[in-house]
């Protein structure tokens, strides 16, 4: 059977259409998805989100999702379930406050990344209000640190908490340029909490642990 070229042009305009839906119409449906939870966090947080990456579906509810403040640029991460929203918002913003105390330590070219395991928080909470027993640093460094280092580290925050178990890793990425370029991806797209030696697995590392 032949075709006219009335009938081709028909025929591939309909498949066209077909493939735009196929492809672009859950991409829209997704990025509202995005859109919707980022504005929901803003209204809920008081905080101004942009969405820098997530699992959200075209259609439902249940994803994960990671925003970043466009005030602090913090990342954070989150669970969307039946339209609420689960994360650590509160507590992630005492770990910054932990990664500022050792940042003048370390200097202002390292990465600090502190979890000092306050989950659950319900509200902003200054270092003094919280009740710490243990904490984490990682850092990521373009040379190995010296053991004084760590150990003012630790000082700082067993000055600050009390005589807490202090675990202290440092990620030494050996060229410059990938330095760089780790620290721009983790503090862009990673809640820095959550951080640790598998989420640097596509890099060339070697670490260093202290506990005190």
């Amino acid at each position: 059977m032949n075709f006219t070229k009335k009938q081709v042009i028909i025929t591939v305009a309909i498949a066209l259409v077909i493939i735009s839906c196929i492809i672009f119409v859950p991409a829209v449906l997704t990025a509202k998805n995005e859109d919707n939870a980022a504005a929901e966090l803003s209204d809920i947080y008081n905080d101004q989100f942009v969405v820098t990456k997530s699992t959200a579906p075209a259609i439902g509810d249940d994803f994960e999702i990671t925003v970043q403040s466009e005030t602090t640029k913090t990342v954070y991460d989150f669970e969307a379930k039946d339209g609420e929203y689960f994360g650590e918002y509160f507590a992630e913003n005492v770990n910054i406050q932990v990664n500022e105390l050792i940042q003048p330590i370390v200097g202002q070219d390292i990465l600090v990344m502190s979890n000092v395991f306050q989950d659950g928080l319900k509200e902003e909470a200054t270092l003094e209000e919280v009740n710490v027993e243990k904490a984490t640093v990682h850092l990521v460094v373009d040379e190995d640190i010296s053991e004084d280092t760590a150990k003012q580290i630790a000082a700082a925050l067993k000055a600050q908490f009390g005589e807490i178990a202090v675990s202290i890793e440092a990620y030494v990425v050996d060229e410059e340029r990938v330095f760089e370029g780790v620290k721009t991806e983790v503090t862009n797209f990673f809640q820095l909490s959550k951080i640790n030696a598998q989420s640097f697995i596509d890099f060339k590392f070697h670490n260093q642990s202290f506990k005190f």
